[in-house]
């Protein structure tokens, strides 16, 4: 695969098959040229940057099904918990897998536990597409148990995660991290109540909102449109 940038309007490409002529609204490009690194030209005479694509390349281009977690969120989680390439992970609800395959490409070890073999699917084809090898997939519902154990990290990003505290307690070495995505306060305060009297502790609750700035010429002001609330965000560690 390789990614093309249009450097005047920064129109982005991700070329599946570059060994084959690529059409743009900017011009045709031909293979030849896709396998070069670095500037190329179009069959107009517009120039393109050229390469092979990186991570967050392939994030935006992730195929979707269920409604994801956003880099915003993920990048919280990365740095809250601090896992690195020797880290072993649960995520349980791996959806359309923007996740489980960000946790993949930092993580020594990722398990995947989700119910709905179609999200499968879409996650194995994402799988396939990042050709990342360090992530495997259970069809099994995380509340009846974790077979992983002394895990660094469990997320779940489920409607009912209070049904999974027990199962993440047990999986989780002294000190790991269990993070919980959910979309409302209702489900928020009932995980927080269930939660209570369990080794389980909650350090903290959180949701993060992006807003974007255009700067261009005398122009500095924030973007009219900002990414607002996704989700909540529970940070929680066993101790």
């Amino acid at each position: 695969m390789k990614v093309l940038i249009h450097l005047k309007e920064g129109t982005k490409y991700l070329v599946k098959e570059p060994n084959r002529d690529f059409h743009t609204n900017q011009g045709m490009i031909k293979a030849a040229d896709l396998a070069k690194e670095g500037k190329i030209s179009s069959s107009t005479g517009e120039i393109f940057a050229c390469f092979k694509p990186g991570y967050s390349d392939l994030w935006e281009n992730l195929k979707r099904g269920p409604q994801i977690l956003l880099q915003k969120d993920i990048g919280l989680i990365i740095s809250k918990t601090g896992i690195n390439k020797a880290s072993k992970v649960v995520d349980a609800g791996g959806g359309s897998g923007s996740l489980c395959l960000s946790l993949a490409n930092i993580c020594k070890q990722v398990v995947v536990y989700e119910t709905n073999p179609d999200n499968i699917k879409i996650i194995q084809k994402n799988q396939e597409v990042f050709g990342i090898m360090n992530l495997s997939i259970k069809q099994k519902d995380v509340s009846l148990g974790i077979s992983e154990k002394n895990l660094d990290l469990i997320t779940l990003d489920l409607p009912e995660p209070w049904k999974a505290i027990e199962t993440a307690q047990s999986a989780l070495k002294i000190g790991g991290h269990l993070v919980i995505y959910l979309p409302n306060l209702n489900q928020l305060k009932m995980f927080v109540d269930a939660v209570k009297g369990t080794d389980i502790h909650i350090n903290e609750i959180t949701e993060l909102i992006k807003r974007d700035w255009k700067i261009d010429e005398r122009i500095m002001r924030p973007e009219f449109q900002m990414l607002g609330h996704t989700g909540f965000l529970t940070f929680c560690r066993r101790y």
